[in-house]
């Protein structure tokens, strides 16, 4: 029966034009629904629908890198309005109606219907042929798409509805629940039987714009690491569920080591930039098909993409002007304040991705001394001519979905699951440090490191988390790795702890100082720094050191020790350190008179604790759903759905409950499905 199309508007009638997107093509203006496609043409602008599901707001274009990134020891949001009410997915206490919990489970569904139509109506097509290589590389991206739409439910949600075909061509009015395991072996299978018919990166026009044979692997081998994995499954007797792998699993590892080892040995890419330059060429529009990335989702300048105004140091407006071509940035995707202390003091991504500064309305620089840290990546900041106010927040900045880094580490981590630390799995987490460290580092930071790390299955594991860490943050990995790995109980356990230990110390002293020093080989108290000091300096001009040559900057001296004021002048002191000085006053900057003298050290501080003598909302309130602390000095963890008072220092932490990360099916889904769907892991 052929059923009338339907209009679509909003974002899919929209032009897609940043680098060489694939998406140049007008989208269609006609349905999903049922079509007979008739022309190579007609397919390829349905296939635009497809990927217009993927660039909205409430996909990958904002919230699963934004509102849904959960809270974790490396990536974390902590605002000053914490409470106990805020209902927020990424300290784990949202409830049914979390509206960006129901957006993104409505968008992510609306991108599987979009592209189970697609993939269907091209099957079914009379020119579909499997001799037919520009149609079978289209087939595989629909089918890439759906298995990205598909692994975020997944990793949300666990058991989820699922369907590989349309509304229309089933019998089924309410999707039923699947398992998780049987899920992903489905998306597995799907994925295995579309690689071989889909062209290499290097045959395609578009490039990593668009998926890839190499892609697809990539996409397997993501599907079945996070499938082998540990996961919250539902419990008898236990409303909160329990941390559980398939009794399989080791067959989704090898799965998983099979199709990473392929994108490896297919020789396409490559870790030959430096670690910075890949995401400053992304925000300058440049695509390299050969390096780090081998997938990009293909935004549109000025259109779809909040990367580049979430990512990176924020830059206040008014009134939604700047007083600079940079416009306005949000900065809303930081990381914790120690996670610059958790990297080794020459890996060059450490100074990149942790920002200790920000743009005040009136453009001048600015300490960010806070409770977390800028994340450095996809800042438009670093655009070489800036991209205006109009791009608030669709900057049109791609972001690389799928990286040849990630590649090699998952091979490590399947590798060392099934054969240990073998060369091999040694070899992959060799390639990605070797990019963090410059050549005459590689025998002590590299080598050394890695060959020790070597000694026992477990301590490699470690090594490849810690490395994945350091790669990933802000791109929605961390919580999944540490998930995966049934850790993600005990970061958070020892990430609250450092935050209040140190809170403590700003006030007298903290009774968890030994038991986090301890955990993490560090004495925050004489390590973590209550001011950063800092002066103006005029830009360089220099591009290696900032990619725009016009913006104003501030110098920090050394925000991973320096705990008082330098005793010599910033001219001295920039001389000393041979690092290029030319002062600026703020009157300079600003225009206007008001008093601020140059070549001075200026002191920023930081105040972790209330007037009242307790932490700080942001501190207490942060991971409110798995621990938090009150005004009363007490610790709570929450027990299978039941606030617990406890003493961290005498608690056993191999007894930690799990965390409860998924989110809640959306209340309006639950209503739909007429009681077919029912909550689990202690959700109403």
């Amino acid at each position: 029966m052929k059923i009338k199309n339907i209009l679509i508007g909003g974002i899919c009638m929209l032009t897609f034009t940043a680098c060489n997107d694939y998406l140049d093509v007008e989208a269609p203006s006609k349905s999903t629904n049922e079509s007979i496609y008739s022309s190579e043409t007609e397919i390829s602008m349905a296939l635009n629908e497809v990927y217009s599901k993927a660039l909205t707001d409430n996909t990958f274009g904002n919230l699963a890198y934004n509102g849904l990134l959960l809270n974790s020891d490396v990536d974390f949001s902590a605002n000053s309005n914490e409470n106990e009410q805020l209902n927020t997915p990424r300290r784990f206490d949202c409830t049914a109606e979390s509206g960006d919990a129901e957006k993104f489970w409505n968008a992510l569904y609306s991108g599987v219907e979009t592209a189970n139509n697609f993939i269907y109506n091209l099957e079914n097509s009379p020119i579909y042929s499997t001799d037919n290589e520009n149609l079978t590389q289209m087939m595989g991206e629909a089918k890439v798409f759906r298995a990205m739409f598909y692994y975020e439910l997944l990793c949300y949600w666990g058991d989820i509805p699922f369907t590989m075909l349309p509304t229309y061509a089933t019998q089924e009015f309410i999707l039923p629940m699947t398992s998780r395991d049987e899920v992903y072996k489905q998306l597995i299978d799907d994925l295995k039987a579309a690689a071989p018919l889909m062209k290499k990166t290097s045959e395609i026009a578009e490039g990593i714009e668009r998926p890839s044979k190499e892609a697809c692997w990539a996409m397997i081998a993501r599907l079945a690491l996070q499938a082998g994995g540990y996961s919250l499954r539902p419990a008898e007797g236990t409303n909160y569920g329990k941390m559980a792998r398939p009794a399989n699993y080791k067959e989704f590892y090898q799965i998983a080591r099979t199709y990473a080892d392929s994108v490896i040995q297919s020789g396409s890419h490559s870790l030959t930039k430096e670690y910075k330059q890949v995401f400053i060429d992304e925000c300058n529009f440049i695509v390299d098909n050969t390096d780090d990335a081998i997938f990009e989702l293909p935004f549109g300048n000025g259109s779809t993409g909040q990367w580049g105004y979430r990512q990176g140091p924020q830059a206040k407006s008014y009134e939604g002007k700047t007083p600079h071509v940079w416009g306005e940035t949000n900065g809303g995707v930081q990381v914790t304040p120690f996670y610059r202390f958790t990297f080794d003091e020459n890996d060059l991504r450490r100074d990149y991705i942790t920002c200790f500064w920000y743009y005040e309305v009136e453009g001048q620089p600015a300490v960010h001394h806070n409770y977390t840290s800028y994340n450095g990546k996809w800042s438009k900041l670093w655009n070489a001519t800036g991209l205006g106010d109009i791009t608030t927040g669709a900057t049109g900045i791609n972001f690389a979905y799928l990286r040849y880094a990630d590649v090699l580490l998952m091979f490590a981590e399947a590798e060392n699951e099934l054969n240990g630390p073998t060369d091999a799995a040694q070899q992959a987490l060799k390639t990605v440090r070797k990019r963090a460290f410059k050549a005459e580092n590689h025998g002590d930071k590299v080598e050394a490191y890695v060959a020790a790390a070597a000694a026992s299955k477990e301590s490699f594991l470690d090594a490849v988390l810690d490395e994945r860490s350091w790669e990933f943050a802000g791109e929605n990995m961390r919580w999944k790795d540490l998930v995966r790995n049934n850790q993600y109980a005990e970061k958070l356990f020892y990430t609250f702890l450092r935050y209040y230990s140190v809170a403590e110390n700003c006030a007298t002293s903290s009774n968890f100082d030994d038991m986090v020093s301890e955990y993490d080989g560090i004495y925050w108290p004489e390590k973590y720094p209550f001011s950063m000091f800092w002066t103006y300096i005029k830009n360089t001009g220099d591009k290696s050191i900032y990619t725009n040559t016009q913006l104003p900057l501030l110098y920090v001296v050394n925000p991973y020790s320096q705990t008082t004021t330098p005793q010599i002048s910033p001219e001295n002191y920039m001389m000393m350190e041979e690092l290029p000085y030319t002062p600026i006053a703020l009157k300079e900057i600003t225009g206007s008179e008001s008093a601020s003298s140059d070549k001075i050290w200026n002191e920023a501080q930081i105040n972790w604790m209330e007037d009242a003598g307790y932490p700080k909302a942001q501190i207490l309130y942060s991971l409110y759903g798995y621990i938090r602390g009150n005004e009363r000095s007490n610790i709570i963890l929450n027990v299978d759905g039941t606030p617990q008072n406890i003493d961290p220092v005498s608690y056993n932490v191999n007894n930690l409950p799990a965390v409860r990360y998924m989110l809640p099916i959306p209340k309006e889904a639950i209503a739909r499905s007429n009681g077919a769907y029912t909550q689990h892991c202690g959700y109403k």
